[in-house]
């Protein structure tokens, strides 16, 4: 089957033709579509909510697939680690990764969407309180970054693999 992807379009910011890109893509993507657990990108932690052994991808939704596009998404990985690319913009001091592609075992996340879904208020505003980032909606990739660190083996995919 291959391993489930999962992409976040809410809102207006966004229109159905990245999604129709993204679908002549990548076959079966799984749309969130509403916001369930919190604003925009944050609802890109519901797929840690999933009680499945098997790993996704979680990716955003202006992406441009080029080239072996699929290695990406097929990156191997082992239960324990979280598959990640790196945030080539360096605002953020101390933190490395990016929301734009992740992958993991749903099982093994799903301590950081408890931990979410416990405040979503405190942790949409966590980030842009501290001056880690700025708003109105901005953070979730620092939170997952910070959850992840606590219990799970953070891999990046090759820098050379995204621009």
């Amino acid at each position: 089957m291959g391993t489930r992807v999962f992409a976040v379009r809410t809102g207006t910011k966004y229109g159905p033709e990245y999604e129709q890109y993204i679908d002549s893509k990548i076959p079966n993507v799984t749309w969130i579509r509403k916001e369930t657990i919190g604003k925009h990108q944050w609802n890109k932690l519901i797929p840690m909510s999933l009680n499945i052994d098997e790993p996704v991808c979680v990716i955003d939704i202006d992406v441009s697939l080029i080239n072996d596009y699929m290695d990406l998404i097929n990156y191997p990985i082992k239960r324990g680690e979280f598959i990640a690319a790196k945030a080539w913009w360096g605002d953020a001091i101390g933190y490395e990764l990016q929301g734009g592609f992740q992958k993991y075992y749903p099982k093994d996340c799903k301590y950081i969407y408890d931990k979410f879904v416990d405040a979503p208020e405190y942790w949409m505003e966590h980030y842009i309180k501290n001056g880690t980032t700025i708003g109105p909606v901005n953070g979730e990739q620092y939170f997952v970054e910070d959850c992840v660190r606590e219990k799970l083996n953070l891999k990046f995919i090759p820098d050379i693999w995204i621009t």
